[in-house]
């Protein structure tokens, strides 16, 4: 008896067998039903589907045969393994490898061996499924087709499991980062020192953190029954609303504001207040998330900055003294505020900095005065608000919401010139800059999120529509191609939603391939996507693109493990530069591409249709 020696790649193999957690399982009714059909079909008395673990094959369906394993060693299987090919053994008593084989000698007597190897998505052969008789027989070349695909409806049953399996690992993980997500939002939510709110669409208080009680001083239960426009001040409230219906509107998707929340006893408090609008998947608003800070100190640091100021011709001597006490005073306490402070004069030197100068620009504050703004900014920094500093000194007060201190960082700074004024007359301007590097991010991730479809990548509707928009202003020829996948709907019902969703993605990736690089893919949903190609003026061009994208679309797939044959239908609209100046609908051109697309598929589909009327139209203007 000679055994069958272990296959360089044993421990690769081994693992992707113990990943089907397969091994030691109960009976399935669909491998029994296959080892059935096939003892029928070859007429057979022992039909194995045999898994040959590391010192054992096993048996996962049986028919013929009560024993549930034998040793590794005196399997005919093993061989089958090693080569990775079909075994086959008319006579194990003519085969030196197996004629002393204890399985020949003893039960159940084979004498007859014909093994189909069992192959996984990644290529290793697990095992096989098997045909043994007690009685020698010939094999013909059609019984080994016939037995390789009985085989084959083995490894698609193996193959479901391994997807059962990964979609099991990936909800778990799923589930486990979505706890891991919520702790992590509740803790922040909770604890942060800045005040934090939810508020529902109609500006009721669904939750507020502990530091959001302290600064409007109602307590959390409290704040639950009350809606923000009932703890603003009456002055106030007119702008905040105002901005509350720019984002229901979608005009943007946050804001800024200082404004005055009114505490129970009657007294107000400064406030700078950021608002974000959360909206679904769908692009529905949800709720609005409120951050607060407490920017009282720096309102009465701003008024007292000008109170003294105004005192200080009239008692300069007297009060030198006192001056620097106040001075002394004044800079503890903007050099613990998060934020950018200083007093210009009209020269544009510094006269007063706060402790925030020395972390941005590694220089004390005190160095800086009497240094130039000039000499401070960096000189394309300077270049862009030297306007607002005219601006300020002229009597103004102007806020530049995007300012880069800094070239070697992406922190961008929202920064307020405010004249100081003497007597009626502007002797130069304060400084007042916070970082709103965060908000500027999340504003960014919340856009892209509108904009592209999560499963392929590509541009969604909104995007389109926005696309189009852009295309039909600048007022120059265009062509738009709807595709539409001809049988998706049995694909997906033939090889599941995961082969079908693998499907959408690789269409994804060969329309991209295949237009031109400047051209806009995006998918509308379902198994429908559109290209836009400006610049396109003819027909020979659209049907050159057309007919690309039905040659790369009509390839076959790999998906799910599947060969799948697929094709699409395609409608072309021609747009022209005189159309768009005429006044032409954004949507019309996508409607009549839709439309020459359906021509298209009862034309036979696999085949692309122009939209009539945009061609003759297309061709008058040649």
């Amino acid at each position: 008896m000679i055994t069958a020696p272990l296959p360089l790649d044993e421990d690769i193999r081994l693992r992707s067998l113990r990943r089907l957690e397969i091994l030691d399982s109960g009976p399935e009714e669909a491998f029994d039903r296959i080892a059935r059909l096939a003892a029928w079909a070859f007429k057979v008395p022992i039909v194995l589907v045999s898994l040959v673990d590391e010192d054992r094959q096993w048996f996962k369906a049986r028919y013929g045969l009560a024993a549930c394993e034998t040793p590794r060693s005196v399997s005919f299987c093993a061989h089958a393994v090693l080569s990775k090919r079909m075994l086959v053994v008319e006579d194990a008593l003519d085969d030196e490898r197996f004629l002393d084989n204890p399985l020949v000698l003893g039960a159940p007597h084979i004498r007859f061996y014909a093994g189909a190897p069992l192959r996984l998505a990644d290529g290793q052969v697990v095992g096989t499924l098997c045909l043994i008789d007690a009685e020698p027989r010939s094999f013909e070349p059609r019984d080994a087709e016939a037995l390789a695909g009985y085989a084959q409806l083995v490894e698609r049953e193996l193959e479901v499991r391994a997807q059962l399996i990964r979609s099991r690992t990936a909800h778990e993980r799923d589930r486990r980062s979505l706890a891991i997500s919520e702790a992590r939002f509740t803790t922040v939510f909770k604890e942060t020192p800045v005040g934090n709110a939810l508020v529902d669409l109609n500006g009721r208080f669904l939750d507020v953190n502990e530091a959001f009680s302290a600064i409007v001083g109602y307590s959390e239960d409290t704040l639950r029954m009350l809606t923000f426009a009932e703890v603003t001040h009456p002055d106030d409230l007119g702008s905040d609303l105002a901005l509350v219906a720019e984002l229901l509107a979608g005009n943007q998707a946050t804001y800024t504001m200082e404004k005055r929340y009114v505490r129970p006893d009657g007294t107000a408090i400064w406030v700078s207040l950021a608002v974000t609008l959360v909206r679904d998947g769908s692009g529905v608003p949800l709720h609005f998330i409120a951050a607060v800070q407490d920017i009282d100190s720096r309102k009465k640091s701003e008024e007292a900055l000008r109170n003294y100021h105004a005192e200080l011709e009239e008692r300069v001597r007297e009060r030198t003294a006192e001056l620097r006490r106040s001075r002394d005073a004044l800079q503890t306490i903007t050099d613990n505020l998060p934020a950018l402070i200083a007093v210009v004069d009209r020269d544009l030197r510094y006269q007063f900095n706060n402790e925030a100068f020395r972390r941005v620009f590694g220089t004390p504050s005190a160095a800086l005065r009497g240094a130039s703004i000039q000499e401070t900014l960096r000189p394309e920094v300077f270049e862009e608000l030297q306007p607002l500093f005219a601006r300020a000194l002229a009597g103004e007060r102007v806020t530049c919401n995007e300012v880069r201190y800094r070239a070697d960082e992406e922190r961008v700074w929202c920064t307020t010139y405010i004249p100081a004024k003497r007597e009626g007359k502007v002797t130069g301007l304060y400084v007042m800059s916070h970082d709103i590097t965060e908000q500027r991010r999340t504003e960014q991730r919340l856009r892209e999120k509108a904009l592209i479809d999560p499963l392929t990548g590509l541009a969604n509707r909104r995007a389109l529509q926005e696309e189009l928009g852009a295309t039909f202003a600048r007022a120059g020829a265009f062509a738009l191609f709807f595709i539409d996948l001809d049988g998706f709907k049995g694909i997906n019902d033939r090889f599941g939603h995961d082969a079908g969703d693998a499907l959408l993605r690789e269409v994804a990736r060969r329309l991209t391939a295949t237009v031109r690089a400047g051209d806009m893919v995006s998918r509308l949903g379902g198994d429908e996507f559109v290209v836009v190609s400006r610049g396109v003026a003819d027909t020979i061009g659209a049907e050159r693109i057309a007919q690309a994208v039905c040659h790369a679309l009509a390839r076959p797939f790999v998906a799910g493990g599947e060969v799948v044959e697929a094709s699409a239908s395609v409608g072309v609209v021609l747009q022209g530069a005189c159309e768009a100046r005429r006044g032409a609908r954004v949507h019309d051109p996508l409607c009549l591409a839709d439309a020459a697309m359906y021509e298209a598929k009862r034309a036979g589909r696999n085949t692309w249709r122009l939209a009539r009327h945009a061609a003759r139209e297309a061709l008058a203007g040649q």
